[in-house]
């Protein structure tokens, strides 16, 4: 009964789901059409596991995408029939009616909001501590690609957010290839020690960047020329 409590909670928060598990899912809908009904046979033919369906069903509900019987709306069929920029001037038309205090609300501009003041809002929405940033992340994102204008100050922190979480970032590719090319006899520890450890508290999309990034480093050393080893003439 406790589990089954703390998921209906979680239905009930604004989205805090990765994004990029978000355009996955839109995808999917749109290749294929929505169910009939999104229920557990569903959710585990797309391989979503269960930690992260109670995620995703929160999403649809919060976003009018989805009734609490399971079935999808008719907003969610205009949604994935939809393409270019009449799909941007749908899903901002979901976004302003999903989050409508930000829009309505006389004494908030999400033009010019603070971050302080968007944390107010998904307090107000029981949205706390790291799930409130993650609700923040995934609000910033979809605005964008809902053309809806969002202040900078918003952006400045999300992205100052991401860059002390993804310590990855300080390994780029480029680097990596011309260390390995120009050394083939480095030693995995030497370049290792240099390759940031995995955190297993990072976002979604920091983890796949962090594994991108482990086999690129891993395909280089393997093709990378052996060390030439000089014979010791012996007198």
């Amino acid at each position: 009964m406790q589990g089954k409590q703390q998921s209906l909670t979680e239905e009930r928060l604004p989205p805090y789901l990765s994004y990029r598990a978000w355009q996955r899912l839109l995808g999917e809908l749109s290749a294929n059409n929505p169910p009939l009904r999104f229920d557990s046979s569903y959710f585990e033919a797309l391989k979503i596991t269960k930690s992260h369906r109670s995620m995703v069903r929160g999403a649809l509900l919060f976003l009018g995408l989805m009734l609490f019987d399971g079935r999808p709306t008719s907003r969610l069929h205009q949604l994935v029939k939809a393409e270019g920029e009449l799909r941007k001037a749908v899903l901002a038309d979901v976004v302003r009616s999903a989050y409508t205090p930000l829009f309505t609300d006389k004494n908030m501009d999400v033009s010019r909001a603070t971050k302080a003041q968007i944390k107010e809002y998904f307090d107000s929405q029981g949205a706390s501590g790291d799930i409130g940033r993650k609700c923040l992340t995934f609000f910033c994102a979809v605005a964008n690609e809902a053309n809806i204008s969002i202040s900078p100050h918003l952006k400045r922190s999300t992205a100052r957010g991401r860059k002390k979480k993804t310590p990855v970032n300080d390994v780029p590719r480029q680097r990596i290839s011309k260390s390995a090319q120009s050394n083939g006899d480095m030693a995995w520890e030497k370049l290792l020690e240099k390759f940031p450890s995995f955190n297993p508290e990072w976002p979604d999309e920091v983890k796949i960047k962090w594994f991108d990034a482990f086999k690129f480093l891993k395909k280089t050393l393997e093709t990378s020329p052996p060390r030439r080893r000089t014979s010791i003439s012996r007198r």
